[in-house]
């Protein structure tokens, strides 16, 4: 039996566009992509963020500040000579960014042409090098931040290379006591140095005498040691202004894209590879020998050391500051004392000496005792407080 089945004529064309189907942002790109890193680069896939602690979370140092230092980890501050600033780790409010650095003048003070004064960011050179390989590149660089301000007007930050020789500064606009959200892209520079460590720097301007300002915006200057806008709003020097930022990223490519959050262990961590503040408050009344904090070798009849490895590889040999309390008073409420030799030995001094990348060494001086024998130091009291601040800072 034959069986016949007429089927209705049909456009073809309208068929085929039928076979369209949306393939989203950057759909018909990432189709096309030639290579895996092709792709991974279209979706922004990994590591992007080349800033440090950009939401301003860890402070290892502290959370105030009135001194031209680092303050949060990773962001350094310069007054300008200006001693009325202060620089706190703040709340900022804001539900993806709950803090915030935050600089606040409240004197004020006259600014001199040739002070600068800002708020600076430091990327190393081997994570700026391995990424844009600068001038030998065509990456281009995106800046996101958030930042408030209490006075309107205009503001400025600025990319320079590592060796300062070469400089990008984008001028903003803000309005008073609000969160503003900005972003500028950063082309490829035709010349590039890194020097001493530093690969690229981020600067803030807070107000710079005019020696350091510069009407040229929005393109690379390969001359002079400008950073800042001209016509920027002057922070320093004029009590009651303030200015906080957050959600600092860094980023190749030519548009800002989301924040990238990572916990607070890891971020930490990464922190850690320039400093690092093994700070320990010992408290122990149930016996004589108090709390041990760390076992050493007594290599003379009044001297011993102490190796520490610490827990995140350094950049380079840190330098070392110990500070406790030495008493000569074994079991005393706020005494650092060792045992050894089978006697209470009091020290002298305690320093830390001998640092490389992984460990550093705390010598004891000022023991007693006839022999060499292994030791303890030991803490006393309900508050006592032994720190070392191990840095390795840019």
């Amino acid at each position: 039996m034959t069986v016949r089945v007429n089927k209705q004529p049909f456009n073809l064309r309208e068929k085929l566009s039928e076979l369209e189907r949306p393939i989203g942002l950057k759909g018909s790109e990432l189709m096309k992509s030639e290579t895996v890193q092709d792709a991974r680069d279209l979706v922004s896939a990994g590591r992007k963020n080349l800033v440090i602690n950009g939401d301003m979370k860890v402070a290892q140092r502290g959370t105030s500040f009135t001194s031209d230092t680092y303050t949060l980890d990773r962001w350094k501050v310069n007054r300008g000579g200006i001693s009325s600033l202060t620089t706190t780790q703040s709340s900022s409010g804001l539900d993806s960014h709950p803090n915030a650095l935050k600089v606040e003048c409240t004197a004020n003070a006259s600014q001199a042409a040739g002070t600068d004064t800002w708020i600076r960011y430091a990327v190393e050179d081997v994570d700026s090098n391995s990424i844009l390989n600068y001038p030998n590149s065509n990456k281009s660089l995106t800046l996101s931040f958030w930042v408030r301000a209490n006075v309107a007007g205009q503001y400025s930050a600025s990319i320079t290379s590592g060796n300062f020789g070469d400089r990008f500064i984008h001028a903003f606009r803000v309005n008073a006591n609000t969160w503003e959200y900005k972003s500028f892209t950063i082309p490829p520079p035709s010349l590039w140095g890194t020097s001493s460590g530093y690969g690229l720097r981020v600067y803030f301007d807070l107000g710079s005498g005019s020696n350091y300002q510069n009407s040229t915006l929005d393109q690379w200057i390969y001359s002079g040691s400008t950073y800042a806008a001209s016509g920027n709003t002057r922070v320093t020097g004029v009590n009651g202004r303030t200015f906080e930022i957050t959600g600092v990223q860094l980023e190749v490519g030519r548009n800002a894209t989301e924040f990238e959050h990572r916990s607070y262990g890891e971020e930490l961590a990464l922190c850690q590879r320039y400093y690092q503040n093994m700070n320990s408050t010992f408290s122990y009344s149930g016996s004589n020998y108090g709390e041990t904090a760390y076992g050493g070798w007594q290599y003379s009849g009044n001297a011993g050391s102490i190796r520490i490895r610490l827990p995140v590889q350094m950049r380079t040999s840190p330098t070392l500051t110990v500070v406790g309390s030495l008493t000569n008073n074994a079991g005393a409420d706020g005494t650092i004392g060792a045992y050894g030799d089978s006697a209470w030995m009091y020290p002298s001094s305690i320093t830390a000496s001998e640092s490389t990348p992984l460990s550093f060494r705390i010598n004891v001086n000022g023991l007693s005792g006839s022999g060499k024998d292994a030791f303890g130091l030991y803490f006393y009291g309900s508050y006592l407080t032994s720190n070392v601040k191990i840095d390795a800072e840019l």
